[in-house]
């Protein structure tokens, strides 16, 4: 054991926040994945896998914090997740500042899909199983990427990256890995890594500012759940002939004015948010608030 936590010393901070944060993340997305397999193949009429998913985030969340063996690990488990509680000022500004620029980059998708032929997003035929099985299921798999991603990417891989090599490296590096992270779901999520590279861009900032991955966490979850929710019930939109081909038209334009907009406002906010954040530590955070779980 002492071996490998010497030979693990060796490795560059940055290389092993890497590592750590992929590891964090594919325990979480393994055990999901396990969980709605067997769930869908054996009992598909009952959706118990989005409660097992919810045992098992608790405790992955507690342990992640620093709950459990090794005990000599457990401050730095804590540190790196830094899943801190904030006041309710930080929250408001954090969701106003977050909210804005995801809008922005969701805009943004649409006004690049004028500019080159991009995928819609692929979601599995759940036309088989009931209306309430699949609800729970779609909810579970946004609550499953918001809490495990935020964790392992803004977290445990971003936080330490930060304190060794600042801010702009940490997020522009993890912004850019989380984009290429999707690209296991197939070669068709080539076209969609810019915008995941801003969107963890976005979410790594209010890492930052916020030194907590509470409302990344709530932000990435409700943004997925949106779009689960709307490919499901509504299906892929149909593709929009490209400006080319067309020219651009009063829609497109439009799409650029608010790109503009809502990126001008997640701006403000986000100076609002780095301002209160430059208070003290105990009017950014709340009291206890150390830590979100107890060991």
């Amino acid at each position: 054991m002492k071996f490998a936590s010497a030979i693990w010393d060796r490795f560059p901070i940055i290389l092993r926040a890497i590592l750590t944060g992929l590891l964090v993340l594919f325990v979480g997305a393994f055990a999901w994945t396990v969980m709605l397999v067997i769930n869908l193949k054996l009992t598909g009429s009952v959706p118990w896998a989005a409660a097992t998913l919810a045992l098992f985030l608790w405790i992955y969340w507690r342990y992640l914090d620093g709950a459990g063996w090794p005990r000599n690990t457990a401050e730095s488990r804590h540190r790196n997740f830094r899943a801190r509680a904030l006041s309710g000022r930080v929250w408001a500004w954090a969701l106003i500042a977050g909210t804005s620029a995801l809008l922005s980059a969701v805009v943004l998708q649409g006004v690049f899909g004028r500019l080159v032929r991009v995928p819609h997003l692929p979601l599995q035929d759940l036309s088989r199983y009931p209306f309430f099985t699949v609800l729970c299921i779609l909810l579970a798999a946004a609550a499953e990427a918001g809490i495990v991603e935020e964790a392992a990417f803004r977290g445990y891989m971003q936080a330490p990256i930060e304190r060794r090599y600042g801010p702009k490296i940490a997020i522009a590096v993890v912004g850019v890995l989380f984009g290429c992270v999707h690209l296991a779901n197939g070669s068709h999520e080539l076209l969609w890594l810019p915008v995941y590279s801003l969107v963890g861009i976005i979410l790594g900032g209010l890492a930052y500012l916020t030194n907590s991955i509470l409302p990344g966490m709530v932000l990435h979850a409700a943004l997925d759940a949106c779009r689960f929710l709307a490919v499901w019930r509504l299906g892929a939109a149909p593709p929009e002939r490209l400006i080319w081909q067309s020219g651009p038209d009063g829609s497109f334009w439009m799409s650029v004015g608010a790109v503009v907009l809502l990126g001008t406002v997640a701006i403000w906010a986000y100076r609002k948010l780095a301002a209160i954040a430059h208070l003290p530590s105990e009017s950014l955070y709340q009291t206890a608030g150390k830590r979100t779980g107890t060991h």
